[in-house]
């Protein structure tokens, strides 16, 4: 690692964009549940804008981290404003958190 690699990490702990795949939305709610590609676990977000999104959609952001965040969507290249809830999450756990 570099210097500044180095202090990212002791500073800002290590986060990368990743691409996940939408599997659910409640659209009452404005929640959102994500699948990064290759792994097992998903994440779920609160959308914060109107922008549209749609099951199947892929966006890139940082998704290891709870809190504000700004997505893009890989099609579209929209950026959409959501808010981190969880992650680390299964598939069994978005879904309940999205009835």
């Amino acid at each position: 690692f570099s210097p500044f690699q180095k202090r990212r990490i002791q500073t800002t702990g290590w986060s990368m964009q990743r691409q996940a795949r939408v599997i659910a939305i409640n659209n009452q709610t404005g929640l959102i549940g994500l699948q990064p590609e290759g792994e097992d676990s998903c994440v779920l977000v609160q959308q914060l804008d109107t922008r549209p999104v749609n099951t199947g959609q892929m966006l890139s952001g940082e998704m290891d981290s709870v809190g504000m965040e700004t997505f893009v969507n890989a099609q579209t290249q929209d950026r959409i404003e959501v808010f981190v809830e969880a992650y680390g999450l299964s598939a069994e756990a978005v879904e309940l958190a999205l009835r």
